[in-house]
């Protein structure tokens, strides 16, 4: 039932972000966290006690924005395989539905999975746009001041395309949809 709801909270804010009018390059390098640095937040109420929330969130604090750990209630967290820490998404929201399908996939029974940690970046509040930390550095480092650009990203997946020159929204969108298979959501977030 909760992955169910964090799938549809996703595919809402993936049709959000394809129907809202793409940020300019220089607003949008201006909203976006940096690469580096992240908090972690324990959701309280899924078993954990004091010391494995800890323990989890040393882990989780080595993993990029936007991230998420999905636990299976009934088994032990550290051998668990089922045990999942996803990272470098473009929300906690997609990140969120990731780890907790793939710990249902490989959990041995019992209770569903459940969100025992997210992974924001440093200092997080919503902004104009959310960008994984990958997909930031490379808005920072790699799109141009001047000319056509533009950025395409995928709202349930962790993928992103960057392109330059004529046609650069088509091409963002084709090397997005490329860097995953079956990526199929792919929008341009930012354009010049």
């Amino acid at each position: 039932m909760m992955l169910r709801a964090v799938m549809m909270a996703v595919a809402v804010l993936a049709a959000g972000a394809a129907a809202a009018d793409p940020l300019a390059g220089k607003a949008a390098k201006k909203a976006v966290f940096p690469a580096k640095g992240v908090e972690v937040e324990i959701i309280e109420g899924t078993g954990l006690d004091k010391t494995m929330a800890k323990a989890l969130a040393l882990v989780a604090r080595d993993y990029p924005y936007y991230g998420a750990v999905a636990i299976a209630p009934d088994e032990e967290l550290l051998k668990s395989k089922a045990t999942i820490l996803v990272g470098n998404y473009h929300t906690v929201e997609a990140a969120s539905a990731k780890a907790v399908a793939e710990c249902d996939r490989l959990r041995q029974g019992g209770s569903p999975c459940v969100v025992a940690a997210l992974i924001r970046p440093k200092g997080w509040k919503a902004r104009d746009i959310s960008l994984s930390a990958a997909a930031s550095a490379a808005l920072k480092d790699s799109y141009p001041a001047k000319g056509p650009a533009a950025l395409a990203i995928s709202g349930v997946a962790d993928s992103w395309g960057i392109a330059t020159g004529e046609g650069a929204a088509e091409a963002a969108v084709a090397d997005c949809a490329a860097k995953l298979d079956g990526v199929t959501d792919c929008a341009v977030v930012v354009a010049d």
